[in-house]
């Protein structure tokens, strides 16, 4: 396997499981796997197994220098995060000769957390992007994007669902051009960027119930703060708080 390249792996989630998958099945050898701390972390067991890799970290070891030193030894091809929920210092990505993230967003709209929720509330274009790693967060320059649609029927819940297996066969298609040197990232363009906080997601729940808004504006709240059975907008009356969430549908009958 003349084109086997060793792999620093950080995965969470079932993103993470089949992009694990993957790799090995392209004859990868994931030489080091980071993940993400006990009580946070998915599916890392499953991750684990899937990876065959006996060097297997949590995040917090990143943040000794000692062992960056040793990860910089290792010779690794790339560096690939995927569902990562951390920043790398400027040394752990010198650790590699390339490096390769997973953003569920169009970039360069819609960086940082929650980018889904934010598309359906502003009406921002949605996607799926590769991209290499920078100091910053979703900066880098891009290997692969496309775009994808909300549908009038989409929560939270449902088009976070499908950018997930649209994440998976993005990676799937381009994995073995990017690897092969057959792709050359793109520097992001400047318009239209911008980067969401993981605090404003908590801005959106509060619903005064005396405003006035739109029926639209409504339900864009609703769809974006519904996440399968838990709904997340809420409103206070007499003392009492009451949460909403909101179910779409295409005929009457929702089963």
């Amino acid at each position: 396997m003349g084109n086997m390249k060793n792999i620093i792996l950080m995965a969470d989630g079932i993103v993470g499981l089949e992009v694990t998958k993957k790799l090995v099945a392209s004859g990868e050898k994931i030489v080091r796997l980071y993940l993400h701390d006990d009580g946070v972390a998915k599916l890392a067991e499953e991750i684990k197994i899937a990876s065959g890799c006996k060097e297997v970290f949590n995040r917090s070891s990143l943040q000794n220098q000692n062992h960056i030193d040793d990860l910089r030894h290792i010779g690794a091809d790339f560096i690939i995060t995927v569902y990562w929920a951390h920043l790398l210092s400027a040394e752990v990505i010198s650790c590699a000769v390339d490096t390769l993230n997973f953003h569920p967003a169009l970039l360069p709209i819609n960086r940082g957390w929650f980018p889904h929720v934010h598309s359906i509330l502003d009406g921002s274009s949605l996607g799926v992007t590769l991209h290499r790693i920078e100091n910053a967060a979703d900066t880098g320059p891009i290997w692969v994007q496309k775009e994808v649609q909300l549908s009038p029927y989409d929560t939270a819940k449902t088009i976070y669902d499908r950018l997930q297996n649209e994440m998976i066969e993005i990676f799937n298609n381009n994995w073995p051009h990017i690897k092969s040197g057959k792709i050359t990232p793109k520097n992001q363009r400047k318009d239209g960027a911008c980067y969401h906080r993981k605090s404003e997601i908590a801005e959106l729940d509060e619903l005064d119930i005396d405003t006035i808004m739109s029926v639209r504006e409504l339900i864009n709240i609703l769809r974006a703060r519904s996440f399968g059975d838990l709904g997340f907008a809420f409103y206070e009356e007499n003392g009492a708080r009451v949460y909403l969430k909101i179910s779409l549908s295409d005929s009457v009958n929702h089963s």
